[in-house]
């Protein structure tokens, strides 16, 4: 053999041992593969803000990851019907070139694997699998590697698949608008609490606390239970004198007779007299102390007048009025103004004077024990002021306020489910504060959408009471409505955004809710339950600051981390299912199983159907070989 063919042997012998000994370096990462170790985060995967994150840390030990060797890591999300491949990732040794995390042979090392997801309800069952392939690359890893790439890779080995997490926690999806809405009680007690009366005892199982948080707004009714109306003249003296001259000019231009007349019919009406204001006034152009003296005495003629009237009208055939001695039956308030300056600046103001901006001026600017001086002065130069300006200004003005007649309340109520078109808008709104009755209320409101088909209030309202009673889709009708008659009106805006988060189309409700926020409505409890939507729990408790006894100010809570507050505001909240089974969830993940068998006990009294979910529920996953749980759940 010659020296050409023996180096050649032992070129074939050598590399033929190096593929051996990383074929056997495979076989040995195969071997050794129990000795990798998995930390996932968290432990049983859970969907935040419609999303799961997933972080998984990877420990090599030393001398395990051959140096000429690469890895294909690649988990996926199992569940029945299907399954999720989630982002590969690289893994190689220190003589592999190209894309991928390195681990060194004598140290060894840990990579970190971070992933997220879109969470379907499918998935709510699932398991975190992984399947890694190991390989001998030929060529540097390539970034768009694929797990069949890998898999016809030179020896390629898979190194077993290995469970890395259950999946998929929902609590985060559990709020409740629907339950705060319609105010629902489900009692799940063994021992349901009694009253004095043998009766149960709702308000042990409603919430504990004075003040509930408004989800929704009703539109005001617009109804006033007490309505003053008044009517007015005035009667006009003559200078420096207060008896009451009919024939006055000042008294015929403005038509007195007349005016007092309209005064005393309003009178006849008989309704009744709340007071009688009359405000005597002078003209400004006398002695100060005089004017006080002259207003005061034209509001007595003035009430001397209406006196005589009315004496007459008591005597009147059929007469309604409701006083027998006007003078001393009815409330009269005098009151004597003196000079009225303001009146006087105000109608030069609006005159044709050609100067009266100096008019004005020297007014303002005068000494005010000078003021009557200065007008006396400018009399004689611009009559206009005599004959215009002042006489209108010696008055005294009478203000006769009545009380509205009303119906009962007890006719109101009556009206409204009897006879509706007999009562004004207001009226009919009104009725439906008058009961508690849930489904009279809503028949009102419904009258009045049909009644007052322009009432945005009517259509609002009707939608209100609608959601309360479940009928979501009658609430969506009357709602929209409002809408049109009410574009941009920030309580409709809010009670769509509420409506649709009961739909749980959470991404419309926050539109709405922003948008009538943005308007000024304080719903800032409402945007706290998008935000947990959302998966932001800090903003969402930063808008519910302050709340307690609250469902989903206790979800906010747990989801941030803080079990114990939670649980405090789930002991006084409204007891329902959800109430229960939420209680449970806290028990389950703070370890204290009786605080979660006894509420899930009751979870399941007041909502049977819990009891299949419990079954499949991730957050009881520790306690599925539990025989109490089993019992409770079976």
């Amino acid at each position: 053999m010659n020296r050409k063919s023996t180096l050649i042997n032992i070129a074939s012998i050598i590399l033929l041992a190096v593929i051996l000994s990383s074929c056997n370096g495979l076989k040995k990462m195969a071997k050794n593969y129990n000795g990798v170790t998995y930390q996932v985060i968290p432990e049983v995967l859970a969907v935040d803000g419609g999303k799961v994150s997933v972080t998984v840390n990877v420990e090599f030990p030393p001398k395990y990851f051959n140096k000429k060797a690469a890895a294909f890591f690649a988990p996926e999300l199992v569940y029945e019907g299907g399954k999720l491949e989630l982002s590969p990732v690289l893994i190689k040794g220190e003589k592999v070139e190209g894309e991928g995390f390195l681990v060194n042979y004598e140290k060894g090392g840990t990579i970190r694997y971070v992933e997220e997801f879109e969470y379907k309800p499918e998935m709510k069952v699932s398991e975190l699998m992984v399947t890694p392939i190991v390989f001998l690359p030929k060529s540097p890893l390539a970034a768009n590697m694929t797990l069949s790439d890998a898999q016809n890779a030179p020896k390629a080995i898979s190194l077993g698949e290995t469970k890395l997490a259950d999946g998929i926690i929902t609590t985060s999806e559990r709020i409740e608008v629907e339950n705060a809405v319609r105010e629902t009680i489900e009692i799940g007690d063994e021992e349901i609490r009694m009253d004095s009366n043998g009766n149960v005892d709702l308000s042990f199982y409603d919430i504990q606390i004075e003040e509930e948080i408004p989800l929704l707004f009703l539109a005001p009714d617009g109804y006033e239970k007490v309505t003053i109306i008044s009517k007015s003249a005035n009667i006009y003296y003559a200078k420096n004198l207060y008896n009451y001259n009919p024939n006055l000019k000042c008294n015929k231009k403005h038509d007195i007779k007349t005016e007092l007349g309209k005064l005393y019919d309003f009178v006849r009406l008989g309704w009744e007299i709340k007071d009688i204001a009359i405000d005597g006034w002078a003209s400004p152009e006398g002695e100060e102390t005089f004017n006080d003296g002259l207003s005061e005495n034209r509001a007595k003629t003035a009430q001397n007048v209406l006196v005589r009237e009315f004496k007459k009208i008591v005597r009147e055939k059929d007469s309604k009025v409701q006083f027998t001695n006007p003078k001393d039956d009815i409330n009269f308030r005098l009151v004597g103004h003196g000079p009225d300056w303001n009146g006087f600046m105000s109608k030069v103001e609006q005159s044709t004077i050609k100067d009266k901006r100096p008019i004005l001026n020297v007014v303002r600017s005068s000494n005010p024990s000078k003021k009557e001086e200065e007008i006396r002065n400018m009399i004689s130069i611009y009559p206009e002021l005599e004959e215009n300006i002042l006489p209108p200004l010696r008055r005294a003005v009478i203000t006769i306020n009545c009380f509205e007649p009303k119906k009962t309340d007890q006719e109101i109520a009556r009206l409204a489910t009897s006879n509706p078109g007999k009562l004004t808008k207001e009226e009919l709104l009104y009725a439906a504060t008058l009961t508690n009755d849930w489904n009279t209320k809503y028949k009102i409101y419904k009258s009045a959408t049909k009644l007052f088909p322009k009432s945005w209030e009517a259509f609002n309202n009707a939608g209100f009471m609608a959601m309360k009673l479940g009928k979501k889709s009658e609430a969506m009708t009357y709602l929209q409505k409002a809408n049109q008659l009410s574009s941009n009106n920030a309580m409709v805006q809010n009670n769509l955004g509420v409506l649709y988060a009961m739909e749980k189309k959470y991404k419309e409700a926050d539109k709405y809710l922003k948008k009538a926020n943005k308007m000024g409505v304080d719903n800032n409890y409402n945007l706290g339950v998008i935000d947990i939507y959302k998966g932001d729990y800090k903003a969402a408790l930063t808008k519910f600051s302050g709340l307690q006894c609250d469902y989903n100010v206790a979800l906010a809570q747990l989801l941030s981390g803080d079990p114990s507050k939670a649980a405090s505001n789930l002991e006084c909240a409204r007891k329902n299912g959800a109430t229960y089974y939420l209680l449970a969830i806290v028990g389950a993940r703070t370890e204290n199983e009786a605080l979660m068998l006894t509420n899930l006990k009751k979870a399941i009294k007041a909502k049977p159907s819990y009891k299949a979910e419990a079954k499949i529920d991730r957050e009881f996953i520790k306690y599925f070989d539990n025989e109490d749980f089993k019992a409770i759940v079976d």
